[in-house]
């Protein structure tokens, strides 16, 4: 949570009732404007997020100055900011603000829900939400025993690590390793835990494939390989790992499973489903069986993602997975409710994407319990 307030801003300038945010007077160049006025919820709103600049809008600024150059341009320009300023800023400001669908309630606060009731739920209350898949007559299921977990994280404006980790010991893994790329504070109550730094920064992709081979090289022999991304909220209860292992894995050789499932792929019907294309959305947390881990370790499609020009080759983590997944034939599961939640609410990727619509779980068990 910021510690800023409404009166430590040192872009505010009070007003009487209203303050003038100093902030839109240097991005725009406008010394006097009705639009420059700010009331004091606004005011809270910005400090509630993560602090803007000049170059990087929040969302609550990046809404003030839409409407104050808006009115500008509706006014023809006034002497410090001419129609054509105006119409660039208000597209700048346009394309800061949050990414909601027409459809989406975007009062749904997902970062702030509390799931502390769930510490007691057990693993045959999670399958009567989420039935257990049923293992083919032909194979035999192999039962997870062993677990190798990491955590991936890097920079964010608005910090998830601490309680996305939290709810990762609470559902009963306790020795996960932090993989942090880049300049990350890691929490104090974290400081136990197994770290890699990697400085300078690699990116999200290298990170990820880096993290997955160390855990390999770490435990060459666990059952089930778990890498979660910073922004994911478990359950919170030890009978989530109890209960997946009774899921993993439903047959012999390589799978992978997400326990995540985003909005664009849930399902009519309750359970555990296998994906019937190539996976693009979510790599919030999967769990790789090591026949599965080996495979995508040595995947000449690892290689030539990674060599992709621009951002391309050091993000789309969901992108690559489902890309090795379809042509080394391995089966992804997804249970459908999620049993992840994605609690970001700007991408260390994307600065401007939240995890609304298709980037959160509109169906998380969690809810649901």
């Amino acid at each position: 949570m910021s510690s800023r307030t409404p009166e430590t801003c040192l872009y505010r300038e009070p007003d009487g009732e209203t303050a003038v945010c100093g902030l839109l007077k240097k991005i725009s160049g406008i010394e006097s404007h009705p639009g420059l006025q700010v009331a004091g919820d606004a005011c809270r709103a910005c400090c509630q997020s993560y602090p803007p600049s000049e170059k990087d809008l929040n969302p609550i600024v990046a809404s003030l100055l839409f409407e104050l150059t808006e009115q500008v341009v509706d006014g023809n320009g006034v002497p410090d900011c001419n129609v054509e300023t105006a119409k660039t800023l208000n597209r700048w400001a346009e394309r800061s603000l949050p990414a909601v669908a027409p459809d989406e309630d975007d009062g749904l606060d997902i970062a702030g829900k509390s799931y502390d009731h769930l510490a007691g739920v057990t693993a045959d209350e999670i399958a009567n939400y989420l039935p257990r898949p049923q293992v083919s007559e032909s194979r035999s299921a192999g039962k997870v025993a062993t677990w190798s977990v990491g955590v991936t994280t890097a920079p964010r404006r608005l910090p998830t690590l601490e309680r996305s980790v939290r709810s990762v010991l609470d559902s009963g893994w306790h020795d996960p390793v932090l993989f942090v790329d880049g300049d990350v504070d890691v929490p104090a109550s974290l400081g136990t835990l197994a770290t890699c730094r990697r400085t300078p920064a690699v990116g999200a992709f290298p990170n990820y494939v880096l993290s997955l081979g160390e855990l390999f090289m770490r435990d060459p022999h666990a059952d089930a390989y778990l890498m979660i991304q910073d922004d994911a909220l478990l359950l919170g209860t030890p009978a989530m790992r109890e209960y997946l292992q009774t899921v993993l894995w439903p047959g012999d050789g390589a799978w992978i499973a997400s326990l995540y499932c985003s909005k664009q792929y849930t399902q009519a019907s309750t359970g555990w489903h296998t994906f019937p294309d190539r996976w693009v959305w979510g790599a919030v947390a999967f769990v790789f069986s090591p026949a599965a881990l080996r495979l995508f370790l040595a995947s000449p499609l690892v290689y030539q993602h990674r060599a992709l020009p621009g951002a391309k080759g050091l993000s789309r983590i969901d992108v690559a997975i489902g890309h090795v997944a379809v042509a080394n034939e391995i089966p992804i599961l997804f249970p459908s409710p999620s049993l992840v939640q994605h609690i970001g609410t700007v991408s260390t990727i994307w600065n401007l994407a939240r995890a609304v619509n298709a980037r959160h779980a509109n169906r998380f068990l969690g809810d649901l319990l």
